[in-house]
């Protein structure tokens, strides 16, 4: 047994929402042939990266996520548009956004963070921004893949894919492979119950 795992915190995200996003790449990403895509059932709004963490210090960091979950009421997620890192010029993430539940999502990832810092993980510089990734474009894409553009370009206002509910979030371990990322649920953490 390893003596460290690598983890990652993230909101799962509803079967219905995944699936259609999957069947709208499914029609537009045939000509993308240099973008490295996430298979659907890996689709999860991150909420915070731990890395190598001791499997010894797991339990304190389970204990700190259900202090910041205990605080934050289930909200919902409501995804559309397709858009990229750190620009559409020149992007190297593809995503898609959040267009309701920023606030919420947000309050939930700074909690989660502040609660970990307090047992020594680092904070996080940056500002929170709620996204799925669904591809990564790979080197030398951007500078040869026309269809991209057009990719990144809505077909008639921005695309809808649904809503997803918000009631835990769930400590992932995640080993990386020849054939990409595989992630392992540790743990689910639910928010803070409504009577």
């Amino acid at each position: 047994m390893k003596n460290q795992l690598r983890l990652f915190i993230a909101v799962e995200i509803a079967s219905q929402v995944r699936s259609k996003i999957a069947r709208h790449l499914n029609r537009r990403v045939t000509d993308l042939k240099r973008i490295k895509w996430v298979a659907p059932d890996q689709f999860h709004l991150t909420l915070k990266f731990l890395g190598d963490v001791p499997q010894t210090e797991i339990h304190h960091v389970i204990r700190a996520i259900e202090s910041a979950c205990g605080r934050i009421e289930p909200f919902d997620l409501v995804f559309e548009e397709i858009g990229a890192f750190p620009n559409a010029e020149h992007p190297r993430t593809l995503w898609v956004g959040v267009s309701e539940g920023v606030e919420e999502s947000t309050d939930l990832a700074e909690a989660i963070d502040a609660e970990l810092a307090e047992i020594g993980f680092p904070r996080e510089s940056r500002r929170f921004t709620p996204h799925l990734t669904i591809g990564r474009v790979k080197k030398g894409a951007h500078e040869d893949d026309s269809g991209l553009d057009a990719f990144l370009l809505p077909a008639k206002g921005p695309a809808f894919f649904g809503v997803s509910s918000v009631d835990s979030v769930t400590l992932f371990s995640s080993e990386l492979s020849r054939g990409g990322p595989k992630y392992e649920p540790l743990a689910e953490i639910g928010l803070k119950s409504v009577e």
